[in-house]
C-alpha cells in the first residue's frame, strides 16, 4: 500500500468515527481538512513525478555512459592497432637503417682495400711495356711477371665490380631506409591523432560523470584505502574482497530501507576479452627466472602505449602500491581479478565500471624510439593462474 492511500485512510477514518458518534465536525473544519487532504495528495503526486523523472534521468545517463564507454572501446582498439603498426614500422625502419649502414661500411672497406693498387694499375694500364722493362730480369721471370700482372688485373677488376655492386646496394638500402622513415613518420602521426581523439573522449567522459554510481565510487575508495595498508598483494586482494562483500550488503540494506523504488543500475559488465596493450610478450606465465617461475605475463610495448582493461568488470584498486608502482586491479567477476603494473598514468578510479577493451591508463613515456614494460597477473580466488586459457575461453 502506497503513501497516498495510507494518508487518505488516516484522514477519512477519524471523520467516519466522528460521524458515527454524531459528532460531525464544524463545516469550516471539515473544509479545512479536505483542503489538507488535497494538499497532501498534490505533494505526494509531485514527489512521485519527481522520483519518476529522476529515475528516467538516471536510466538515460546510464545508457549514455554505456554508449560513451563503447565508443571509447572502439577508439582504443584503433589506437592499439595504430600502435602495433607503429611498432612494426619502427622495427622495419631500424632494420633498413642498419642494412644501409652495413652496405655503406662494405663500400668503404672495399675502397680502402683497393686504394693502394689504384696507382700501380693506372701506371700499368698507361705504360705496360715500359713498366715491365724498367725492371731488369730474365725472359722466364718476365713471363711469370706478366702472368702475375694478368691475375692481379683480373682480381682488381673483380674488386672494382664488387665495389660498384656494393655502392648500388648501399643506394638501394639507403632509399629503403628513407622510405621506412617516411612510413614511420606517417604511422606516428596516425597514432598521435587517434590518441588525441581518445584523450578528448576521456575528458568528455569525466565531464559527464555524475552521482549515479557515487555509492560505488565511494565504496571503491574505502576499499582501496583499506587495501593500500596491506603488506602483500595477496593480502590486498583479500581485503578488497571483504570490502566488496560489505559494500554489497550495505547497498542491499539501503535499497530495502527506501520507500520509493530506486532506478536500477546497469548490470556489471562481464565477459569479453582484450589484450591489455599492443606489444610483444617477453616472458610467459610459468617461465623460469631468478625469482622462480613467473606468476604473470610481461609485455614490451612502445613507450606511452595505451593500456585497456582485459575484461569487463569493476575497478577494485587504482593507485600506488608497494614496489609495484601504479597498480590497477579489475574485478572481472566469478572470483577473477586482473592485476596490471607498470602504468605511468591511471585513467580510472576505484569503484568505476569498465568494459573489456576500455582504456584505463598509459605506459611510461620515453624519448625517441624506446620501449616500456607492462606486467599482468590473472588471479582466481587470490591465487595467480595462467591467463592464456582465460583469454582463449572468452570471446
Amino acid at each position: 500500500m502506497g503513501g497516498l492511500p495510507r494518508l487518505a485512510l488516516a484522514v477519512a477514518l477519524p471523520l467516519a468515527l466522528l460521524a458515527a458518534a454524531g459528532l460531525a465536525p464544524h463545516p469550516a473544519a471539515a473544509q479545512a481538512t479536505q483542503q489538507q487532504l488535497r494538499d497532501a495528495q498534490a505533494r505526494a503526486a509531485a514527489e512521485r513525478e519527481a522520483a519518476e523523472a529522476a529515475a528516467m534521468r538516471a536510466r538515460a545517463l546510464a545508457l549514455e555512459e554505456r554508449r560513451l564507454a563503447e565508443r571509447r572501446v572502439a577508439i582504443a582498439r584503433r589506437v592499439q592497432q595504430a600502435e602495433a603498426r607503429l611498432a612494426e614500422v619502427d622495427d622495419q625502419a631500424r632494420t633498413a637503417s642498419l642494412a644501409a649502414l652495413y652496405a655503406r661500411n662494405q663500400v668503404n672497406q672495399r675502397a680502402v682495400a683497393l686504394a693502394p693498387l689504384v696507382p700501380v694499375m693506372r701506371r700499368l694500364s698507361l705504360w705496360p711495356a715500359e713498366s715491365l722493362l724498367a725492371v731488369p730480369t730474365g725472359a722466364e721471370d718476365a713471363v711469370r711477371g706478366l702472368q702475375l700482372l694478368q691475375v692481379l688485373s683480373r682480381r682488381v677488376a673483380d674488386d672494382i665490380m664488387a665495389l660498384r655492386l656494393a655502392e648500388m646496394n648501399a643506394e638501394r638500402q639507403g632509399a629503403l631506409a628513407a622510405q621506412q622513415a617516411q612510413e614511420l613518420a606517417a604511422a606516428q602521426g596516425a597514432a598521435q591523432r587517434l590518441a588525441q581523439q581518445l584523450e578528448e573522449e576521456m575528458v568528455e567522459a569525466r565531464q559527464l560523470a555524475s552521482g549515479a554510481n557515487a555509492a560505488e565510487i565511494e565504496a571503491g575508495r574505502r576499499g582501496q584505502e583499506a587495501a593500500a595498508r596491506a603488506g602483500t598483494l595477496e593480502q590486498a586482494l583479500a581485503q578488497l574482497e571483504r570490502e566488496r562483500v560489505v559494500a554489497a550488503r550495505r547497498a542491499q540494506q539501503e535499497a530495502m530501507s527506501r520507500r520509493l523504488e530506486a532506478p536500477p543500475l546497469p548490470a556489471l559488465p562481464r565477459g569479453g576479452k582484450a589484450q591489455p596493450v599492443a606489444g610483444q610478450v617477453t616472458r610467459e606465465y610459468g617461465s623460469a627466472g631468478e625469482g622462480g617461475p613467473a606468476r604473470g605475463t610481461t609485455f614490451q610495448a612502445p613507450a606511452g602505449a595505451r593500456v585497456v582493461s582485459p575484461c569487463g568488470g569493476r575497478v577494485s584498486f587504482a593507485g600506488a602500491f608497494r614496489s609495484y608502482g601504479n597498480l590497477l586491479i579489475v574485478d572481472c567477476g566469478d572470483a577473477y581479478h586482473f592485476v596490471l603494473a607498470g602504468l605511468e598514468r591511471l585513467d580510472v578510479a576505484p569503484g568505476q565500471r569498465v568494459l573489456a577493451g576500455e582504456p584505463v591508463g598509459v605506459l611510461a613515456a620515453g624519448e625517441g624510439r624506446t620501449r616500456a614494460t607492462l606486467y599482468l597477473e590473472l588471479r582466481h580466488h587470490g591465487q595467480p593462474v595462467d591467463a592464456r586459457p582465460w583469454f582463449a575461453a572468452r570471446g
